[in-house]
């Protein structure tokens, strides 16, 4: 670990903002795996095991929380604990199951959903203006976030989401600063119990009380807590998966060809229909993420308790062994239903009875606001690095700038 942890300080002082620490974590992990063991650490007298092959992280992503899967690992529970300790994410057993019934019923979503039109309606008046860096786009999904979920529109409330996001990613924050953000919890959560609190109309036309509807859990805490975690979605992982996936389109002539015409050929771009049928450009989403997952790491505990297992997923998608092309940008791997050993190892949305239950939600949102820069503002990266192959395994944040196409720059 010490070696490992020299490496990765040489890499950031020395590539500075070429820095792929991804790369780093991966080599590393695959030169201490030898033939594919998962690998056993010890850090600070904490034992940590570390998967590094597909078929061990299917024994332990495929089994049901609520039956033989095993459960959340100390630094999930206490990240999500810290916002809400009776989420989905880290239930127990029945609990687990339970919850998910009823996530899976409020964000079952397609371009046919009773509120699909309505929520276009909200991301394209969002995404109206240019998106010229990953802020843009993260505060554009702000106020998709206030327009879907809660149905209202208060600049406080998307604050307050994120700082608490923030604290739920940084366990440094939570140490040092803790105390600082019980106010801000104490504001979302009296926000998010007033809205439950009110009448509810007679047509939903927001997924807070869409959900009201779907048979909710009896408890009123428990049923506020589950909502918190929807709202991160769309200025976290969902914002960095926009942002990549306009910034790997917009970086290869080839690929931005074919989702213009995709989108020339399509329909009415604001119509729920024509977003549902972009196959290609929801491609680009997942070949995007399978190559630069939002959501890098997941951690459970083993059934003995001692040990904290992590997935840390590009080390997985970017297996050698699953094939040539790994490391590559090849969207229509995708459009395949068949699919291949590359798609088929991508957890981007997890698998089987964890795989997220909001995923088509996501896509349409990050679908529909492509479609907008893309085709109708005309925006594209205005670098050069994620043009070619082999692809880093870290994705280079500094590079997400954009411009409107025939610009030329600040």
């Amino acid at each position: 670990m010490l070696r490992l942890g020299s490496t990765l300080l040489i890499e950031r002082l020395w590539r500075r903002s070429r820095a792929d620490p991804g790369a780093v974590i991966c080599r590393w992990a695959r030169a201490r795996s030898g033939r594919g063991g998962d690998i056993a650490v010890r850090i600070f007298r904490r034992a940590y095991l570390l998967v590094t092959s597909g078929e061990s992280s299917r024994s332990i992503l495929d089994p049901s929380p609520a039956k033989d899967g095993l459960p959340p690992g100390r630094s999930k529970r206490n990240a999500m604990s810290f916002l809400a300790p009776r989420a989905l994410t880290i239930a127990p057993g029945q609990d687990w199951a339970r919850l998910r019934e009823f996530h899976e019923r409020a964000l079952a979503f397609d371009d046919g959903h009773p509120l699909a039109q309505r929520f276009l309606a909200q991301i394209r008046a969002a995404f109206s203006p240019p998106v010229r860096s990953s802020e843009d786009v993260r505060s554009a999904m702000a106020q998709v976030m206030l327009g879907i979920v809660p149905g209202v529109a208060d600049p406080r409330l998307a604050s307050d989401v994120q700082a608490m996001f923030e604290a739920v990613q940084s366990p440094v924050r939570r140490r040092l600063l803790g105390i600082r953000y019980r106010p801000i919890r104490r504001r979302l959560y009296g926000h998010l119990r007033s809205r439950v609190r009110q009448p509810l109309a007679a047509d939903a036309d927001n997924l807070l009380d869409l959900a009201r509807n779907k048979d909710p859990p009896a408890d009123e805490e428990e049923f506020i807590q589950q909502i918190p975690h929807w709202m991160f979605t769309f200025t976290g992982s969902g914002t960095d998966l926009l942002t990549r996936t306009l910034a790997m389109i917009t970086s290869r002539p080839a690929v931005h060809r074919q989702a213009l015409d995709e989108l020339s050929a399509a329909g009415a771009p604001d119509q729920a229909t024509t977003v549902g049928s972009l196959k290609y450009l929801e491609a680009c989403l997942l070949e995007t993420g399978r190559l630069f997952p939002p959501v890098r790491m997941t951690f459970h505990r083993s059934k003995d308790g001692e040990q904290e297992i992590i997935h840390y997923f590009p080390l997985l998608h970017r297996d050698p062994a699953l094939g040539a092309s790994v490391d590559a940008y090849r969207p229509e791997r995708w459009l395949d239903p068949a699919g291949d050993a590359i798609t088929g190892a991508s957890s981007l949305f997890l698998r089987g009875p964890r795989s997220c239950p909001g995923q088509g939600l996501i896509l349409f949102v990050c679908k529909a606001a492509l479609a907008q820069q893309l085709g109708e503002i005309g925006m594209r990266v205005r670098t050069t690095r994620l043009s070619v192959d082999p692809l880093p395994v870290t994705f280079p944040e500094s590079e997400a700038h954009f411009q409107p196409e025939g610009s030329h720059g600040d």
